[in-house]
């Protein structure tokens, strides 16, 4: 009785309007070897999987780099602020005629001597541990300074003493508002 049943709906599917049975129960074997084999299923797998493992490593990826560039930004951002800072004292340098064409000089002792800009140190930035080295190189009445970011001993991503740790750089120039009076 089933069999009739799918018998009549597959032949109302495919409009056939013939009366012959052998013509019916053809149409019936066909439509059982329509399926998909076994080999065609696994293919199907191995490529869905294949294409699944390739967008998870492309978002690992991803977040990799997002971490890492915000890092950067984070070393960046510190880094200005120190600069800021740094101009700030260039301002407070009192004018001095004996000083004349070596304002640097005198600007890198103010600041080495406040104890607030030593050529190394470590800093917390974000709750995380960077390691900072300013290099004071002076020209007349110039101040060079290049700021290396490290990660610190302690940060998640330092890779080793052997290995480049740098975050980031940044180098400027500070020329004291006193040294435009020579």
């Amino acid at each position: 009785m089933l069999l009739k049943f799918i018998l009549i709906d597959r032949l109302l599917e495919n409009r056939i309007t013939s009366n012959h049975p052998q013509e019916s129960f053809s149409l019936l074997v066909k439509h059982k070897e329509q399926g998909f084999s076994l080999l065609e299923v696994l293919v199907t797998i191995l490529v869905i999987s294949g294409f699944l493992l390739g967008s998870l490593q492309a978002t690992v990826l991803a977040t990799l780099l997002r971490i890492q560039a915000q890092d950067k930004q984070d070393a960046i951002n510190w880094t200005q602020q120190d600069v800021e800072l740094m101009r700030y004292k260039a301002f407070t340098l009192v004018s001095d005629q004996d000083n004349c064409g070596n304002y640097g000089e005198k600007l890198e002792e103010k600041l080495i001597s406040s104890g607030f800009f030593p050529e190394q140190d470590d800093v917390l930035i974000n709750g995380k541990e960077y390691r900072v080295e300013r290099l004071y190189l002076q020209s007349d009445n110039i101040l060079q300074i290049n700021h290396i970011i490290k990660y610190d001993h302690n940060h998640p991503r330092y890779k080793g003493t052997t290995a480049d740790n740098t975050v980031t750089k940044l180098s400027t120039e500070e020329l004291p508002h006193v040294a435009l009076s020579c």
